[in-house]
């Protein structure tokens, strides 16, 4: 047997039709397995495994059509974990099924890997050894989805409700282990990596296994999109946080919202009146999840997307293509935004820097932007007096002659960027926390510059939070009758008073902590402040509008509007006099309903192309 092993495997040449499968043989005392190549029209059953490849570099041997094969820990554990559950069917294994050194083989097998996930009889979905009471999770998960559903009232709203009361919904409590098991079962590698989603969309069946437990995959997403759509989930995740720690809530928030984007992706392959959606599925898992090869954030959700996309995308492998990625991810924006009816603010993160990409091109990779500007009932590029709601990308895009770094757009400059005063120094340089006193001398300062009255200190409040008609929100239904600025200043002064006596004391408190209470203005509004301030900045127009904006805006900087975008835009000029810097979107004051222009002529009239670089 020694001499029968002594040789490393080496990989025959296969068609681009062709694809290899591999049956596992046995796995203890080591992995030993078979593998052959079949047509893709003439192939027996066969699963697919999906799992997270991790960055570790430890391998371990194992034997391959009886040849020594390296593979590494990683997989090693998953092909283990795969063997309980099919121990006798044929299996495609991406690190394993395509020869990972050839480039040219890569490259055939990537722009086709979408077909062999939709073409198994079943995608099983290894998250790994059971751990953190994960068993309890995958057990009692269905149960507990069902109960979180029950809170829905007869007309499928959702009745609030408080962490204090979840017993009596027939519940488990806030500190209940198997909430803590939940959200650690959805922050595991797996629900953090970019290749899984279309593993996931393109499946005919998906089976999720941990440890010795499985889950169907119609479990798993039902929870997402109760946790979702139930506010209490999220701030039961929020209360785990001593617990658990930031980032696992972090990751687990990722995982949950990443289950909700592939069932739009899903949605929009099923139905062609759900592309756009899908599309913007798509965008979003690019953003949110990691891969470890740049052009691989748009190599991975091809198969996803519409015919005439994928078409348009050359799967290349090649050095000079890695190296050059930023213009892969531009050029396949710019396919997007051909599509999408709305400039895609959310993708662009005010924290986040965008290198070796245009400055038009979202950051892939970067992570979800919680701190999102949201865009309901803004309409900053659409003419105030009609209904009718421009298509975004009508005039079309084109490259113009600066080359594939260069988008060209139509619209207008409506001000400029004036005073600046950035939310950074409401941080703690210690302790990197928000502090009620600093935040309270700040809002003191902005306030100086917005006129008496209490409709234009609601504007104010408004414009801090990115939400110009943060008053009609139902979350804020129980909005002070008196001046709501004069309100919020009397709230933060006590509060400032008790966290310096805290600190006084050393109690090494977080400051703003979101549960420690949960009156009016510490449980909604000023837990928005820590969402939306980070990366950002409080300014003025020069022609006196409030604004929120990217912190990288400087005075002198063009606030414009697209043809039909609901957001404005920071722009900043660039050495040439001609093209524009993107910097990102804004909340401005005055311009948010369209009432800069008239009617859609007055559009027209004073429309002008930006050149974006």
């Amino acid at each position: 047997m020694e001499e029968e092993t002594s040789h490393r495997y080496l990989y025959s040449r296969i068609e681009p039709d062709e694809f290899r499968v591999l049956r596992i043989l046995e796995v203890y005392p080591e992995i030993r397995f078979r593998m052959k190549t079949f047509s893709i029209h003439d192939a027996p059953e066969y699963q697919a495994l999906s799992y997270a490849w991790g960055t570790s570099t430890e391998e371990e041997e194992c034997i391959c059509n009886d040849a020594r094969y390296r593979i590494s820990r990683t997989l090693g554990q998953a092909l283990r974990g795969l063997y309980r559950h099919a121990n006798s069917s044929w299996i495609w294994v991406d690190a394993i099924c395509i020869n990972q050194a050839d480039d040219v083989e890569k490259a055939d097998q990537v722009a086709g890997m979408g077909e062999l996930y939709a073409y198994a009889d079943r995608v099983l979905v290894w998250l790994g050894e059971a751990a953190d009471d994960s068993d309890l999770a995958c057990v009692l998960l269905p149960e507990l989805t069902d109960s979180i559903w029950t809170l829905r009232d007869c007309e499928g709203k959702w009745n609030p409700i408080k962490l204090d009361d979840l017993e009596s919904h027939r519940l488990p409590v806030a500190s209940d282990p198997l909430w803590r098991a939940a959200f650690l079962l959805y922050a595991r590698p797996w629900f953090q990596r970019l290749w899984i989603v279309q593993e996931i969309v393109l499946a005919r069946d998906a089976l999720f296994l941990c440890g010795k437990q499985k889950l169907e995959w119609h479990v798993v997403a039902n929870f997402a999109v109760a946790t979702m759509r139930s506010e209490f989930v999220g701030n039961l995740a929020v209360f785990h946080v001593r617990d658990i720690g930031t980032d696992q809530v972090t990751r687990s928030t990722n995982g949950i919202k990443l289950i909700h984007n592939l069932m739009r992706l899903q949605e929009g392959l099923e139905d062609p009146g759900k592309e756009v959606g899908g599309l913007y599925g798509a965008m979003q898992v690019m953003l949110s999840q990691a891969a470890s090869v740049k052009v691989d954030y748009v190599y991975a959700v091809l198969g996803m997307l519409s015919e005439a996309i994928r078409e348009k995308v050359v799967v290349d492998y090649s050095d000079e293509v890695k190296q050059n990625y930023g213009l892969v991810h531009a050029s396949f924006f710019r396919l997007c935004l051909e599509r999408v009816k709305d400039w895609p603010s959310i993708l662009f993160s005010p924290t986040t820097a965008r290198s070796n990409a245009p400055s038009w091109c979202p950051a892939w990779g970067s992570g979800w932007n919680a701190g999102y500007l949201p865009v309901v009932a803004c309409r900053a590029g659409r003419p105030i007096t009609t209904s009718f709601l421009p298509s975004f990308n009508s005039p079309p895009h084109a490259t113009g002659g600066g080359g594939e770094e260069t988008l060209r757009i139509t619209g207008l400059c409506v001000d400029t960027v004036g005073d600046v005063f950035p939310f950074k120094q409401v941080i703690d340089e210690v302790t990197g926390y928000m502090t009620a006193r600093r935040v309270l001398n700040f809002i003191n300062d902005c306030a100086a510059y917005v006129p008496d009255g209490a409709d234009n200190h609601r504007r104010f409040l408004g414009i801090l939070i990115g939400e110009y008609t943060w008053f009609k929100n139902p979350v804020f239904f129980d909005l002070p009758d008196n001046d709501v600025l004069d309100s919020l200043l009397a709230f933060l002064e006590p509060l400032a008073e008790k966290q310096e006596h805290e600190a006084a004391l050393d109690t090494d408190k977080p400051a703003l902590d979101p549960d420690e209470q949960h009156r009016f203005w510490q449980g909604r509004y000023l837990n928005l402040l820590l969402l939306r301030w980070p990366g950002r900045s409080f300014g003025l127009t020069t022609s006196g509008r409030m604004m929120i904006l990217p912190c990288d805006a400087k005075p002198g900087d063009t606030i414009g509007v697209f043809l039909g975008a609901t957001l404005p835009q920071v722009l900043a000029r660039h050495e040439d006099g001609l093209s524009w810097r993107y910097i990102g979107p804004a909340v401005v004051d005055g311009i948010m309903k369209g009432e800069i222009f008239k009617t859609m002529e007055d559009w027209l009239s004073r429309q002008e192309s930006f050149s974006l670089r």
